[in-house]
């Protein structure tokens, strides 16, 4: 009976250990990641937040609970590498529901917003040949003023090389 609870116990500390064993662990005063895979680097306001790490260190997810999901990533990809830098920036122009749209070619990237199902979806994108750094956040409409400042924070520090 007791090899019984051994085996129970060990299995849950593993299976617990693989829910969260890409939560790290950020300074609520003031939230910062720098992503030593691909070398971007971002922070946003002060608050209570989940973040989760990928494992293959491609970025973080970074939720608080009422409804923010923020992402930053990069990725190694094989069609990253087979699209152009002008079929990269075609990619923006070709949203037609965009409520804000924003491309700096000199500068290599674009930045999109709308809204869809009552949630504001913003992506910000750099082109690079062999991976797109992504800043990329979805909340609801209704909280817009809340998410406002957060919002403008990351995208003003999100620096990607």
């Amino acid at each position: 009976m007791a090899r019984y609870w051994v085996l129970l116990t060990l299995m849950f500390v593993f299976a617990t250990s693989l829910v969260y064993a890409g939560e790290i662990t950020v300074d609520p005063g003031s939230p910062a990641y720098h992503n030593a895979r691909f070398g971007f680097s971002l922070s946003w306001t002060p608050g209570t937040y989940t973040v989760f790490e990928a494992d293959n260190g491609d970025g973080i997810t970074v939720t608080d609970g009422k409804g923010l999901t923020m992402q930053a990533y990069a990725a190694l990809e094989p069609r990253v590498g087979d699209v152009s830098r002008e079929d990269f920036f075609a990619k923006a122009d070709s949203m037609p529901k965009a409520a804000y749209r924003r491309v700096n070619k000199e500068q290599g990237w674009y930045a999109v917003s709308y809204e869809e199902n009552g949630k504001i979806i913003y992506t910000k994108q750099f082109y690079h040949e062999d991976h797109w750094p992504t800043l990329h956040f979805e909340y609801p409409k209704s909280m817009k003023n809340l998410y406002n400042g957060l919002v403008n924070m990351a995208v003003s520090t999100f620096k990607p090389f």
